[in-house]
């Protein structure tokens, strides 16, 4: 699972701060056990092994809730950059920021769609062929004039691998600040992800719908 943490947030780290990705809700469960609340204090925390991008996610992801008229805190500006998560440092982060809620997001799985096609694929060179030197039609030596070696290119028809989407599957959850109890979790879909900041901003667009749609915002 780390392994893969750290393979979504390579990949966000290609595009900084472009990029198109295509986000959707697939689906999502609410505790209708518990009281009813609405939230307006939110922490954001963001699951990932790469500081840089778990920095940027949980800030864009702030500032698009705080557009919302909702209060939201990073938790890497209360427990830092460097530190290393754990129930120990988010209990802080809590307790910290008065939060009412807790948005945590993590990857639940990263894959890459691929299709083989066939083509020329080039596997060799050859040797200098003498007919490029004519000395009726070309009276200088064509290969000395180009100051290399004119070969050729040996090609061979094989199946190549092409990818053609790649599907960041992440999972956001709510949980009650209070009692750390779930009330809320969405699975969302980010198709061909290409940028944090752009996939942050959109996947806050989505979560805030939908807990909006649930009464706890």
């Amino acid at each position: 699972m780390k392994k893969l943490y750290c393979t979504l947030w390579a990949l966000l780290l290609i595009v900084m701060l472009t990029g198109c990705a295509s986000i959707s809700l697939v689906n999502s469960w609410k505790d209708d056990k518990a009281p009813a609340k609405q939230y307006r204090k939110l922490l954001v925390v963001g699951v990932a092994n790469n500081n840089q991008m778990r920095q940027v996610f949980e800030e864009v992801f702030s500032d698009e809730l705080r557009k919302m008229k909702l209060e939201a805190t990073s938790s890497y500006t209360i427990i830092g950059v460097e530190a290393k998560q754990s129930r120990e440092t988010l209990e802080e982060a809590v307790r910290k920021s008065g939060a009412d809620g807790v948005l945590i997001t993590r990857l639940v799985n990263l894959k890459r769609n691929t299709t083989t096609q066939t083509g020329f694929i080039m596997t060799d060179r050859g040797v200098s062929h003498p007919d490029f030197h004519d000395p009726v039609f070309m009276p200088t030596d064509m290969l000395g004039y180009y100051g290399v070696t004119v070969s050729y290119a040996f090609f061979e028809h094989r199946p190549v691998e092409v990818t053609t989407s790649t599907v960041a599957t992440l999972q956001t959850s709510l949980f009650d600040a209070g009692t750390g109890r779930m009330v809320w979790s969405g699975i969302t879909s980010a198709v061909d992800p290409a940028g944090v900041v752009t996939i942050s901003s959109k996947l806050s667009g989505v979560v805030v719908r939908a807990l909006d749609s649930q009464g706890l915002i």
